[in-house]
Formats: C-alpha cells, structure tokens, sequence
C-alpha cells in the first residue's frame, strides 16, 4: 500500500515526466496537505463538545437556509428534506405499498368470466392498473372504504402474508390444484351502485 506522497508522485510522473519537478511540488504539497488534515480533525474534535441544544441550533438555521446536503453530507441537494409529517407518512404508506404488487396477487375477472367468483379466469393486472388499485385499497377516505367493502386493511395484510407464504415455499412449486386454489388473491370487479358502476375489491381464498 503506498503512502500518500508515493500516490501523488506516481500520478504526476505521468504528466510531468521529470523527478525533480515533481519533489518540488510534493515539497509544496505536504504542508497544505498537512494542514488542511489538522483542520478537519480540529472540527471532529470540536464537535464532540458541542452541546445537544447547539448541534440542534445548527440544524435548524441550515434547515431555514434550505442547506439541507450541509445538515447530512449523504443527503443529496435536491432532496427535499427534511421530512414533514405528511411526507413521511407518504413514505412509509409507499413502502408499504410495494408489497402489493407481487405478481399474481392483484387480479381483474378475464372475458370468460361468468357470474360465479373463482372459476380461474382471473387476469393479471397492469402496472398503472395497480397503482390505482393499491393508491384506493388503501386510502382512509369514504371512497376507499367503498372499495374494499366489507374487508378491513387488516384482512388485506393477512391475504397479502399468506400470498406470500405460499409462494416462498414448496407449496409455489407444487402441481397440487387443491393447494393453488388456496392461495389467496384480490380481484377488482366493477357493480352497479346506485345507478353508476364502481369498482368493489374481493379477497379469494
């Protein structure tokens, strides 16, 4: 492993092609190296004192000047930090959400579907399909409600867990029919409500 000064030298013999100019700029070199060094490890010291009252007073007007990368150095200065309470709860809502997406656990009624529930004409859904059905599965307003009908959130979460049970296990790979029509699944169909139709969810298990 080379040493610093060895580092600088191999990377301008390259350039200037000439051993005594590069001692000489490795001698002009070393002392801003050195002291630039000592400063930052000055700062790290000094901070070890700063008070919990000062460090937080520091945040704040770095905050207010929207420095936000100074606050955090791994905080990139587009981001639009720090969090508020709705934002955060939007993350953790989003996090969330992304389990729902597993293939074969969101599902719309095929062309050949009939009347009856579960005959296995279910169709995968798309993308944007499961943005909106997750985004209004989810959502604590009335409309969202609607939607799942009778089913709390709770009983989505325990479809979703069991979903993915079977499929992490052996049971995934089994060509049981018996145990693939226990896997349970939700289905979106649309019903006529009041004279208008609306999308109603259904857990199949």
């Amino acid at each position: 492993m080379f040493s610093w000064n060895e580092n600088v030298a191999i990377s301008l013999i390259h350039v200037l092609r000439d051993p005594e100019l590069i001692i000489y700029f490795v001698s002009l070199l070393k002392p801003m190296r050195r002291e630039f060094v000592e400063e930052e490890a000055r700062e790290w010291h000094e901070s070890l004192r700063v008070s919990k009252e000062d460090r937080w007073k520091s945040v704040a007007e770095l905050s207010r000047a929207r420095k936000f990368s100074l606050m955090n150095s791994s905080v990139p200065i587009t981001c639009k930090l720090p969090f508020d309470g709705g934002m955060w709860r939007n993350s953790c809502l989003l996090l969330k959400s992304i389990h729902y997406f597993r293939e074969g656990f969101l599902k719309f009624p095929g062309e050949a579907r009939t009347h009856l529930l579960h005959l296995g004409y279910e169709k995968e859904m798309s993308y944007k399909q499961k943005i909106n059905t997750v985004t209004l599965m989810l959502s604590d307003t009335s409309k969202g409600r609607d939607f799942r009908n009778q089913w709390s959130l709770s009983d989505i979460r325990e479809a979703l867990e069991d979903f993915v049970l079977f499929e992490d296990t052996e049971h995934a790979y089994s060509d049981d029919p018996d145990l693939e029509e226990e896997i349970p699944f939700i289905i979106v169909e649309k019903f006529r409500i009041n004279g208008e139709y609306k999308p109603i969810m259904e857990i199949i298990n």
